[in-house]
């Protein structure tokens, strides 16, 4: 027995309804939006420009460059890494870099002895990493001290003649805090004071253009204001 129209026509919609909900189950579901970061826009914003701002300043072609690096001054401090790349924008002599300028990448020592011997480091002959068969073997570097540099102060105390910072590239300056019951000493002069060699277990050598932004360091130096014209 045939069953009627309608009863044909009921069952041809179902199954047409049936198929479409199963292609809309198997459509893709579009992914939330993400909302925005939290805090103020405005904020947010003015960081971003600040950060481009920098890169743009210190990734510039042309800088004048010198390496530095420092001692740890206490056992949390030995976690972070001090290696930075100080640029010039300008042919600064070392005088001028090495007063409030070098400040900049020197934390504060606690209980007022916040003094620093800054040496120039060159390597002579290079390191060798270990290998599967062999140790690590240190190369030579020069160590010449520079100057006493003390925060505070306006000039730095020079240990050697002072020179342009140009004639510190491919060098590195490495500053190391100075305990009281030997300043006087090296600031006097010899022993402590005169260049000598040293095993060097890294490399000093590095290529500026694969330094990012993070490890520079913008060097400048203020120029004393013009006092009033006098006639």
């Amino acid at each position: 027995m045939t069953p009627p129209d309608s009863v044909l026509s009921l069952l041809g919609a179902l199954s047409v309804g049936a198929l479409l909900w199963l292609l809309c189950q198997m459509r893709p579901r579009r992914a939330r939006p993400t909302p925005p970061p939290s805090g103020d826009p405005a904020l947010t914003d003015e960081r971003t420009q600040r950060r481009l701002a920098y890169e743009r300043d210190v990734l510039r072609p042309g800088l004048l460059h010198v390496a530095f690096d420092r001692d740890s001054i206490s056992m949390g401090d030995d976690s972070e890494d001090h290696w930075a790349v100080l640029m010039f924008e300008e042919l600064l002599p070392l005088s001028a870099v090495l007063g409030p300028p070098i400040f900049k990448v020197l934390p504060s020592i606690p209980g007022g002895q916040d003094h620093w011997l800054i040496d120039l480091r060159e390597e002579l002959t290079p390191f060798t990493p270990a290998t599967a068969g062999e140790a690590a073997r240190p190369g030579r570097m020069r160590v010449t001290p520079l100057a006493v540099v003390q925060r505070g102060q306006p000039a730095p105390h020079l240990l050697t003649p002072d020179v342009p910072v140009s004639r510190l590239m491919g060098a590195t300056l490495f500053a190391r805090p100075l305990p009281r019951r030997v300043r006087k000493e090296v600031v006097a002069g010899p022993p402590d004071a005169a260049p000598h060699e040293a095993e060097l277990w890294t490399t000093l050598t590095y290529d500026i253009d694969r330094v990012p932004a993070g490890p520079r360091v913008m060097i400048r130096v203020a120029r004393p204001e013009a006092g009033p014209v006098r006639h």
